[in-house]
């Protein structure tokens, strides 16, 4: 068996641990570039349908419309019901079948460019936390200081957008469960009579503020389902943006008593 490999053990934890499991918060460094802007155009125009689809009707009917509760599912304008659940799941089916062929072939394009988890952290929320509390090293400045009148107006001030965009994207997704006209008629109707409605949203908008928030990458790398499948999807010819411990990073400080050509030789 061939010695392990001293320059390749990141491979055994996690980048956002440390060596006693605690979590590292991720500064992340506004990005640029040609392809960034590509992802802009991707997701905003996704983020445009998300928010714009429950407007549009086709023959007097929801383009979509899932509503669980009374059993009536409507795709593209034709309704479907319980006893057309095959077709549905046949449809789900293949969608999952087509995201797992494009990883395999391409890499984590859908976790990268289409994922709602990474659209909405890195389009919406990111770009708030940007804006109200700097770049990363600004971020990182302000979360070591005490708390003062700019810390806390700063923090306070993200945290009320957070959960109202929170609310707004829950009762995004509810009018895709009952229909936008079912969604007006409630949010023009009294508070007092859908008191439990309410609370059920406000409960969804904050699960989904803590998402955000606080667990954010977290969740890719524990609690996504198609996140964990990811070590039997790739191998070592799969396009991946990740650390090459071959190549290294000759930009980083130089440790004490570090010989990067001794290095390298053991790594090649």
């Amino acid at each position: 068996m061939a010695p392990e490999n001293p320059y390749n053990t990141y491979r055994d934890q996690l980048a956002t641990l440390n060596d006693s499991g605690k979590r590292k918060w991720v500064y992340a460094q506004k990005p640029k570039g040609k392809l960034y802007n590509y992802r802009n155009i991707v997701s905003y125009t996704l983020l445009a349908l998300m928010f714009g689809l429950p407007f549009v009707k086709v023959g007097g009917e929801p383009l979509f419309l899932l509503n669980v509760l009374e059993r009536k599912f409507i795709l593209f304008g034709v309704r479907f019901w319980p006893q057309d659940f095959h077709i549905f799941l046949f449809s789900m089916i293949t969608l999952f079948v087509f995201i797992v062929f494009f990883t395999v072939s391409y890499g984590r394009i859908w976790c990268g460019w289409t994922c709602p988890q990474t659209v909405f952290m890195e389009f919406i929320f990111r770009k708030i936390e940007y804006l109200i509390e700097g770049s990363h090293q600004e971020q990182r400045k302000l979360d070591a200081q005490s708390l003062n009148f700019e810390k806390f107006w700063k923090k306070s001030l993200k945290a009320i957008l957070f959960y109202a965009i929170c609310f707004l994207i829950t009762n995004t997704f509810l009018s895709y469960i009952i229909g936008i006209d079912e969604l007006w008629k409630i949010i023009n109707d009294p508070i007092s009579e859908h008191k439990v409605g309410l609370i059920v949203a406000l409960a969804f908008s904050g699960v989904m503020y803590f998402v955000f928030a606080k667990l954010r990458e977290q969740v890719c790398s524990m609690i996504c389902p198609y996140g964990r499948l990811q070590g039997v999807l790739l191998d070592s010819n799969t396009i991946v943006v990740a650390y090459d411990y071959k190549r290294g990073e000759e930009r980083a400080p130089l440790e004490a008593g570090e010989d990067r050509e001794a290095k390298a030789k053991v790594i090649a």
